[in-house]
């Protein structure tokens, strides 16, 4: 078997289009920002600290507090977002290729060309994440107060520090793109020359990756989300992140293989693939909200002030705390797990296209609105609304990451070619619906 993806020089226009209308997007919202509105709002609510429980207003003097939704700081908050959200995309395929392979699965083998090539992307997350090293100071408030102005922060400088932050996350940078480019070359080596020795050492890498993968992951999102608010608590934030990066990554998987077949190609993948994709979609935006509850319920019952302040800026509207996110808290549970385990529970949904679709694309919206609600209101503090800035800069990350795996999917049979697993894959069924 022999298939080869062509990126056709209409579909190179649209993506370019994405990047085009995304950068004249962003530009619009920087000119048009409102900064005197920003300032007005600030001035309007007293900059606060949570102290033995109760709120009280204090000068911000010291970076503490809640500052003014600058443009520039605005603009980092939202680069960060659509990094995080395309690295998150790429570090759930890459660990779908990888969990499989030392799963010794085989259903997977026919699609697996689709999460090797979005896998790709992830030298470009890596310098996307980098620009950002640059600028930390405006990022994080532990990286521009002084020593000696907040107890607790000093107490984490052994980790918290510029340094630290940057040498462990370009370790985490380098682990992950060895891993996934030596995969993806034992991958197209094992369509030239066959036999088990390339499958065979992709599963001692796999399951290095893992471990590695485990371990670095969680200390990526306690390093670019958590440590935005670094007075607060969560000893399961990193598998929150997780569970949210696998079902953005699974629902572009089944998007972009619809795309596929649409076009004429891959047609030996069936409806029983879909399905398994739509099942690891499902039971991932339920693993999603359990953490979600979990990390809530915990937090909420303990009462602590270094955990609870967390959420007080998230939804306590009576609170001099609230930072107007209240709407985005409660939407974000209907977005990221009522929708999928309403629409996605019968056997069917998860085959049928018309149904898989839009909440696909619903639950990849979810995923970049979970990322503004982490994110914001410790890079920014007081929301700042969607405006053209934020889906202008979603666009142009969009546009740039379809246009890399477009181009990876040309560079390689799509069919994965002397697998030994291939024959198992292209007879795949679940049974009969």
């Amino acid at each position: 078997m022999s298939e080869r993806f062509e990126f056709t020089g209409r579909y190179r226009n649209i993506v370019f289009g994405l990047i085009g209308v995304g950068i004249v997007l962003l530009l619009a919202g920087i000119f048009f920002s409102d900064q005197s509105g920003t300032a007005a709002h600030d001035a309007e609510h007293a900059a606060v600290v949570i102290e033995q429980g109760d709120v009280h207003p204090v000068a911000d003097t010291h970076g503490h507090g809640h500052e003014a939704p600058t443009t520039g700081k605005r603009i980092l908050a939202n680069v960060l977002i659509g990094a995080l959200y395309f690295m998150t995309i790429t570090m759930g395929a890459l660990f779908f290729l990888a969990i499989h392979r030392v799963g010794n699965a085989g259903w997977q083998t026919a699609i697996r060309r689709v999460p090797e090539a979005i896998t790709s992307y992830l030298p470009v997350a890596v310098v996307s994440f980098a620009a950002l090293f640059f600028f930390l100071d405006h990022l994080f408030e532990w990286a521009h107060l002084e020593p000696g102005v907040d107890a607790l922060i000093d107490e984490k400088r052994a980790y918290l520090n510029e340094g630290g932050f940057i040498i462990r996350n370009l370790i985490f940078f380098g682990g992950w793109f060895g891993a996934a480019w030596y995969l993806r070359k034992l991958s197209l080596a094992q369509d030239q020359e066959g036999g088990l020795f390339h499958f065979k050492r992709a599963e001692v890498i796999s399951a290095v990756f893992i471990i590695f993968f485990a371990i670095s992951y969680s200390l990526f999102a306690i390093d670019w989300v958590k440590s935005l608010e670094p007075h607060w608590f969560s000893t399961i934030f990193g598998i929150y992140i997780f569970a949210g990066s696998m079902v953005s990554a699974m629902v572009t998987i089944y998007l972009i293989l619809v795309f596929l077949k649409k076009q004429g190609y891959m047609s030996y993948v069936n409806d029983a693939h879909f399905h398994d994709i739509g099942k690891y979609v499902f039971g991932f935006s339920v693993f999603w909200a359990y953490i979600w509850v979990a990390q809530y319920l915990l937090i909420w019952y303990s009462n602590i002030p270094e955990e609870g302040i967390y959420y007080v800026k998230r939804y306590r509207v009576e609170d001099h705390a609230y930072l107007g996110y209240s709407f985005f808290f409660y939407f974000n549970v209907l977005v990221n797990f009522f929708v999928p385990f309403l629409a996605l529970m019968t056997r069917n949904a998860k085959r049928t296209f018309s149904v898989f679709i839009p909440v696909g694309v619903i639950l990849l919206y979810g995923h970049w609105h979970d990322l503004f609600l982490m994110v914001m209101p410790g890079a920014v503090g007081y929301n700042p609304g969607i405006s053209l800035i934020e889906v202008g800069t979603f666009m142009t990350f969009l546009g740039l990451f379809l246009f890399v795996v477009f181009t990876a999917l040309t560079r390689a049979n799509l069919v994965p070619q002397k697998h030994p697993y291939l024959e198992e894959s292209l007879h795949h069924t679940t049974g009969e619906v």
